[in-house]
């Protein structure tokens, strides 16, 4: 991807509100964060040596994310690129080369109040930005790539991370018998017995599973956690744990239903959801529009060889903040209605008559 596709990529996914007083704080904030990222990269390298395996692509992500930032400030002062510089004659190794960066983005900070004014950018700023193209393609060199692979593959991962929750949930067992495939519109029940902290969940009128505790000291409202795997099997098209309850796993295939359908992957599924809600505590994303993309990386790379490996990171997090938002209302209310659609992609709480 050359510079100019870049940067007209780039400017599509800013969510930056540069009137606001901070705005050009979160710009010159995230380059920071990111060089700081790269820096701890770049020293787990020297401690650990060959065995950081995943140096190189670590090592390149943190280079793209910086390079967007960079890109986004200079697009806001009207700096524009054709080409990505050559690195040719710069002789600084990997470390200097780093702290020059360093040196590079102060100096954009100090011009933070530019990027208030459109198109306020001089020569000076104009050579700046163009050195700090120089020493990411420097570094990129550093691990046998350059700006142009590293701009492809950071517009891939940003817009993989700010995609269309309208559409419809995967169907990953589309090629299997109607009996075996995971419903794509239900509704699950929500009721609790006489103890206020027991609950059952029913679906046409059957109990599905045993009685559900908080199994804890503390009343935490973990006895709807099965809400997370509702709204996996509706918002993603995936939940081994879920799919069991339905007594809907793929027996006919019988590698794909010791797989895909298995304890191993229920476990992993049952360590996600425990994950997740321990980052969510104690507000449960109360509030929340954004999941940090470091806890979805996470997630994907518990689920590597998996059918769900396909859905993106904007999947992974529509199906959090949703899971969690019913979560909530259920932790309030104590019963309801859970209405699933996975062609429309909704979770939709509604009161129970019987409570």
């Amino acid at each position: 991807m050359d510079a100019n596709q870049f940067q007209q990529e780039a400017s599509r996914t800013v969510k930056i509100n540069w009137a606001h007083e901070n705005g050009p704080d979160i710009a010159i904030l995230g380059a920071i964060g990111e060089l700081g990222s790269l820096a701890s990269v770049l020293k787990k390298k020297q401690r650990d040596g060959k065995a950081y395996s995943h140096f190189t692509e670590h090592f390149s992500e943190e280079i793209g994310d910086i390079l967007w930032y960079v890109v986004v400030m200079a697009s806001r002062m009207n700096v524009t690129f054709d080409e990505w510089p050559s690195y040719k004659g710069v002789e600084l190794d990997i470390f200097q080369s780093t702290y020059s960066l360093l040196d590079q983005i102060y100096l954009l900070h100090k011009k933070r109040g530019a990027l208030f004014e459109i198109g306020s950018a001089n020569q000076e700023v104009v050579n700046l930005y163009l050195e700090t193209l120089r020493n990411l393609q420097h570094l990129a060199g550093f691990v046998e790539q350059d700006l142009s692979e590293i701009a492809d593959k950071c517009v891939n991962k940003t817009l993989s991370y700010w995609g269309h929750d309208e559409l419809p949930a995967a169907k990953f067992d589309s090629n299997f018998p109607e009996y075996e495939q995971l419903p794509r519109k239900f509704e699950i029940e929500f009721l609790p017995l006489k103890d206020p902290n027991t609950t059952i969940m029913r679906m046409n009128g059957v109990q599905l599973g045993d009685r559900l505790t908080d199994n804890s000291y503390e009343d935490d409202g973990y006895r709807f956690h099965d809400v997370f795997h509702i709204a996996g099997a509706g918002l993603l098209g995936w939940s081994p744990v879920f799919r069991r309850l339905l007594k809907a796993k793929r027996k006919s295939d019988s590698k794909v239903d010791e797989v895909e359908d298995g304890a191993r992957a229920a476990i992993i599924e049952e360590a996600i959801i425990n994950h997740i809600y321990d980052f969510a505590r104690p507000e449960f994303l109360k509030g929340i529009r954004r999941v940090d993309l470091d806890l979805i990386k996470r997630v994907q790379r518990l689920v590597r060889g998996y059918e769900v490996s396909q859905c993106e990171p904007w999947e992974w997090q529509h199906c959090i903040l949703e899971g969690y938002r019913i979560f909530r209302e259920l932790k309030i209310s104590g019963a309801g209605i859970l209405q699933v659609d996975a062609e429309k992609r909704t979770l939709t709480l509604q009161p129970h008559p019987d409570k």
